[in-house]
């Protein structure tokens, strides 16, 4: 199974933050559109968090893969496994949050989390990912 992009070490990092950026703006401009719509604050605080947290281990997670498929098809597949755990690991975080403070909207936070990665998928991993 080959992959796009370059072998070059620096072209891996390059990815990783273009696909990184390219995700903030997606998720800024959710950021914006949620807001715009949910006014409470701890609503808003709820997509804000929801949002960060998916765009973060998102970006990590895709970073994580770029490396992977460079060294070989095996550390790919840590690298994807590694990833669907950092989502967990994201999720479970927020639901201690909402369970630790009462100002911030556990049903917001983690729709926003759940849409947050499904559009950081969609963003990030559909672009950089392809398989040839």
């Amino acid at each position: 199974m080959g992959f796009t992009a370059s072998s070059e070490p620096s072209s891996v990092l390059k990815t990783a933050l273009r696909a990184g950026a390219e995700g903030a703006g997606v998720g800024l401009f959710g950021i914006a559109a949620a807001v715009a719509v949910f006014r409470e604050a701890e609503m808003a605080s709820g997509v804000v968090l929801g949002v960060a947290t998916a765009w973060l281990v998102s970006s990590v997670s895709v970073g994580w893969l770029l490396w992977g498929r460079e060294r070989s098809m095996k550390a790919f597949w840590w690298a994807f496994g590694g990833g669907m755990m950092l989502r967990a690991a994201g999720l479970a975080g927020l639901m201690v949050l909402t369970w630790m403070r009462e100002d911030v909207s556990a049903e917001t936070l983690l729709l926003s989390y759940v849409f947050g990665v499904l559009a950081m998928l969609l963003t990030m991993e559909t672009r950089y990912l392809k398989a040839r």
